[in-house]
């Protein structure tokens, strides 16, 4: 089953990046049009678990993608607790649509209920990263991607799950 599921993701990958790759021309202007390199935006669900705010910097544009990392914070309210949100990703397509592949964590801090007296429990989560992220002229930016998260080390806060199948959605703006 895991080997299946490594084979897809890398004949995916490898699609992705062979079509980058021979669909040059179409990128050509992609540093003109991201000429605003900070974003903030909110995320429901995403690696920020519940909800976070999060500020991105895209740190790297070429004539046919862009690298983008971010950081943030969120909370989660069933357990009183915080996240604390990073990504990298790797962004390509044409000027305002863009596939994302990347990778995110979350250190998460909380408690084992919302009742100030039972035992704070902390978690770290990685997750792998493929989306979609459409930048509009009026400079909103929206995504919405897969990251299945995997812990890493810590409490669960699901309970008896070590990978959890999860979806973000956020919604920015670039200046």
């Amino acid at each position: 089953m895991m080997k299946t599921i490594r084979n897809n993701s890398l004949i995916i990958l490898c699609l992705l990046l062979s079509s980058m790759v021979f669909s040059r021309g179409n990128y050509e202007d992609l540093g003109k049009s991201l000429k605003r390199k900070n974003i903030v935006d909110l995320t429901i669900g995403g690696t920020g678990l519940i909800v976070s705010a999060n500020y991105s910097r895209i740190i790297s544009i070429k004539s046919n993608y862009f690298i983008d990392a971010s950081v943030g914070i969120g909370s989660v309210p069933y357990s009183g607790g915080i996240s604390l949100p990073h990504q990298l990703t790797f962004n390509f397509g044409k000027q305002s649509s863009f596939w994302e592949l990347g990778i995110g964590g979350s250190y998460w801090s909380g408690k084992s209920n919302a009742s100030a007296y039972t035992e704070t429990i902390n978690s770290y989560q990685i997750s792998p990263i493929i989306g979609w992220r459409k930048n509009f002229k009026n400079n909103l930016i929206y995504r919405v991607y897969a990251n299945p998260l995997i812990r890493i080390s810590g409490e669960h806060y699901i309970e008896d799950f070590s990978i959890v199948p999860y979806l973000g959605v956020s919604l920015g703006y670039i200046f």
